[in-house]
């Protein structure tokens, strides 16, 4: 049994999967399981992870999902006492995981920690950043997992984490990427990806618009669908609206583990 399981999801990312892939399979060793579920894929990244099936032990699985479903999916089939989670396939990998890996166990043991490729702005606020979570399997478990949500998955399990405070986070460059997922390119599935984006914030009690905001006639139109919408899909609870995922008062610093080489590399970069 693995003592950390990497869970990760993916959808047509042939251009990147066998350099992403292969960056982080280079800095694992045998206590680290990689489990990646393909939401059927149509442009051959399902045969590559394949190919890693075979010659790396990568365990892969095709399932219709969101991406929050598909990291549940990920983690119920997977073994590891802790959980790396939100590795996305269009990233190449820079060497700093085991440094991570070492800091979490030093400063953020036993909660749920979220490390930012990119830091906060010095407001205290970050713009669309890719990040990676680290966990316990238990804690996951007992706060319900990931849920079936395309966008604002990661925001909603840390958001039932810190509720048992047990939400932690970071910052660290831990990917040469830092771009928009795939499926939100193009005009059209940015008008999607929007009116998910609010029918999202909907169903988690969050606020769609500041007030003072401007709002444009393509945000309007995104969120009369949103809200039209909105009853096909249930309201969730038992996260907090009010949640901060850069509060200050949850950061931890990961400066001690500046020894590490490679993770000094990536909080320095």
């Amino acid at each position: 049994m693995a003592k950390y399981s990497v869970c990760m999801t993916c959808f047509n990312e042939f251009p990147t999967v066998r350099e992403s892939i292969g960056s982080l399979l280079s800095q694992l060793n045998t206590e680290y399981e990689v489990v990646v579920v393909d939401n059927f894929s149509k442009d051959g990244t399902y045969e590559a992870l394949q190919e890693f099936g075979r010659s790396h032990g990568v365990k892969v699985i095709q399932r219709h999902c969101s991406r929050g479903m598909g990291r549940q999916i990920a983690l119920e089939n997977s073994t590891g006492e802790y959980v790396i989670a939100n590795l996305d396939l269009d990233d190449i990998f820079l060497p700093v995981l085991q440094g991570l890996v070492a800091g979490y166990h030093r400063r953020a043991e036993g909660k749920l920690m979220a490390a930012f490729n990119s830091p906060p702005t010095p407001g205290g606020k970050a713009g669309w950043s890719q990040n990676v979570t680290i966990g316990p399997r238990e804690l996951i478990k007992s706060i319900g997992g990931w849920r079936d949500l395309n966008i604002y998955e990661d925001w909603d399990i840390w958001s039932r984490a810190a509720r048992a405070d047990g939400y932690r986070w970071t910052s660290l460059r831990f990917a040469r990427n830092d771009s928009l997922p795939s499926e939100a390119k193009g005009a059209l599935n940015r008008l999607r990806r929007r009116i998910e984006r609010y029918r999202n914030r909907i169903r988690l009690g969050l606020v769609v618009f500041t007030p003072g905001e401007k709002v444009g006639l393509s945000q309007r139109v995104a969120y009369a669908t949103a809200r039209i919408t909105s009853p096909f899909h249930p309201p969730l609870s038992g996260q907090d609206p009010g949640f901060d995922s850069f509060d200050q008062g949850l950061y931890v610093d990961l400066v001690e583990t500046r020894g590490v080489p490679d993770l000094a590399s990536g909080l320095l970069g």
